[in-house]
């Protein structure tokens, strides 16, 4: 088969590699599309602790099974399928109650198994034990899929904070990340949402969507505008998804009393120190929270918001690119120009995917 493999820092390499073999409980499914995840682009520029190249990134796929081990019971070849990438042991206070992404003992497809920057991913008989795998709606496509897995962090960060009706919530970056957390937000009965960017071009493309507020906050005090809004109270919910000490202060800053603040995105290793007035959060009650990955409860509620239609899939899928050029892609998602770049391993196959989102720019050599 082929697959673009992570060789280490800077080198992608889309080469021919050895089909994986299915063994007892295990899956093997052809991947339709995967998309690029910027944590992904960060191993590809500054590598992983827990990566060790060689190795098949890709952790945002959706695609058929084409084989199935012994003892496997519950999927069939032909089901079409999604995979929570986490796979916890099973057996520990968190994967017991659901919060696998969170086990001590974790493994991850695209981390330390093979991924789905390939033609086919083995699924291994742990993952498929553990209710890792999901099916996908009839009516929901493969590209629209890819979406679940980064849906389903978002929702495991806002089952944290809990928002309430009539909520004002305030989404820092206008990434893919903030503008799901945005509809979330937004679907779960926020009152306002408003959407603070640094630079204006994702804040001007995200107004056909609708927010109470689009804020720059390089052409000015964004705080100051979220107080302004709000009547000086601030708001009851702060998300930021810009991986930024400077985004993280700002979250905090605009965050009103007995309000929450969500550090949903990571700092650099190196950089992740972030200063806290601690009188601010004690006089004001301010929770804070920090959320990361997801559970595979969350990928299955994911599935199903994008086949309700509660996520606006045609806005976040902007790029389909060819397996042999997802480096390519990953320029893409390095230079911001576009949203979700989906990897399409069977280009033919796909015609009829690509067609349902006629918004789709297409890079196929």
């Amino acid at each position: 088969m082929i697959a673009a493999v992570y060789k280490g820092i800077g080198r992608m390499v889309v080469e021919e590699v050895a089909t994986p073999a299915v063994q007892d409980g295990e899956l093997l499914v052809k991947v339709k599309a995967c998309a690029i995840c910027g944590g992904d682009l960060r191993t590809f520029h500054h590598g992983h602790a827990a990566i060790k190249p060689p190795i098949i990134l890709g952790h945002e796929f959706a695609g058929e099974i084409v084989a199935a081990g012994k003892r496997v019971q519950q999927y069939a070849v032909g089901d079409r399928v999604i995979v929570a990438p986490g796979i916890g042991c099973g057996h520990c206070s968190y994967c017991l109650s659901g919060n696998q992404h969170l086990c001590y003992h974790r493994l991850t497809l695209g981390h330390q198994y093979h991924g789905g920057f390939a033609e086919f991913v083995r699924i291994p008989a742990i993952a498929v034990q553990a209710g890792n795998v999901n099916l996908i709606p009839a009516s929901v496509d493969y590209l629209s899929a890819t979406l679940a897995e980064p849906l389903a962090c978002v929702i495991n960060g806002q089952e944290a904070m809990q928002i309430r009706l009539g909520d004002t919530v305030a989404v820092i970056g206008a990434g893919p990340i903030g503008i799901m957390h945005a509809e979330l937000a937004r679907s779960r009965g926020a009152g306002k949402v408003f959407l603070i960017n640094r630079s204006m071009p994702r804040l001007d493309r995200a107004r056909s969507l609708g927010y109470d507020a689009y804020i720059s906050s390089q052409q000015g005090d964004a705080v100051q505008q979220v107080l302004e809004l709000t009547g000086g109270m601030g708001a009851n919910v702060v998300i930021v998804t810009a991986g930024s000490e400077a985004a993280m202060q700002m979250g905090l800053a605009m965050t009103g009393k007995m309000g929450k603040v969500c550090f949903f995105a990571g700092l650099p290793k190196d950089k992740s120190q972030v200063t806290i007035d601690a009188n601010f959060l004690h006089y004001r009650q301010i929770t804070v929270y920090g959320t990361f990955s997801s559970a595979p409860r969350h990928n299955a509620l994911a599935i199903e918001m994008i086949r309700s239609g509660k996520l606006n899939v045609d806005y976040l899928l902007t790029h389909a690119v060819s397996l042999q050029h997802i480096n390519k892609g990953l320029e893409l998602v390095e230079k911001q120009a576009g949203m979700r770049i989906a990897v399409v391993p069977h280009w033919e196959e796909a015609a009829a995917d690509i067609a349902k989102h006629p918004q789709l720019v297409i890079v196929k050599q």
